[in-house]
């Protein structure tokens, strides 16, 4: 009997991640799509806060970086030359929002949720901008890897670092755990 409570539980636990992450996809798909896009402040915002702090990173590594204003986008620069732009798809706002819309779905305290998603949202910004960093020192330094490295390489890194956070997430804080781990202790007493 309570082998079969935890299995409906876990299945309601399923189904309703399944419904939340859903209902939150199509309600960024038309956030983004009919009104963050468009008005265009938040894309601006966060190209020029990745591509400044790239910049400023150069810069301490001893680069003379710096950035310039593009066409919808922020150019890194190193000695005054364009390396490259931070545009929409770069800027990072998608990344924030797979992983709080991760977190958000999962059950666990919302207290819990809010600082968890902050701080993570902080590592995903620092390592897209260190990826936009590399990827300016590797226009600088070896063009011909910087088509692979920004499509392929960087690519896997950031979202592998949003699934770690996130494994850490489910295993450390989601009340799914609880629910998991009364599922073998009833597997053992039967």
């Amino acid at each position: 009997m309570l082998q079969k409570y935890i299995k409906d539980q876990r299945q309601r636990a399923i189904a309703w991640f399944i419904i939340k992450a859903l209902l939150l996809y199509i309600t960024w798909f038309i956030s983004y799509d009919f009104f963050i896009a468009p008005a265009g402040k938040v894309d601006a915002a966060l190209n020029y806060r990745v591509a400044t702090d790239a910049g400023i990173i150069l810069d301490l590594l001893g680069y003379d970086g710096g950035t310039q204003p593009g066409d919808r986008q922020t150019i890194v620069c190193i000695k005054n030359e364009t390396m490259v732009g931070v545009g929409n798809p770069c800027n990072g706002l998608e990344l924030f929002v797979l992983f709080a819309g991760f977190i958000i779905c999962f059950p666990g305290s919302w207290k819990n949720k809010w600082w968890y998603i902050l701080i993570g949202s902080l590592i995903i910004h620092f390592f897209n901008v260190m990826r936009t960093v590399s990827l300016a020192l590797i226009q600088f330094k070896a063009p011909e890897y910087l088509d692979f490295n920004h499509h392929y390489t960087f690519t896997i890194v950031v979202y592998s670092i949003i699934f770690f956070l996130w494994i850490f997430w489910t295993n450390r804080y989601s009340s799914l755990n609880e629910l998991l781990n009364s599922d073998n202790n009833a597997s053992k007493t039967s």
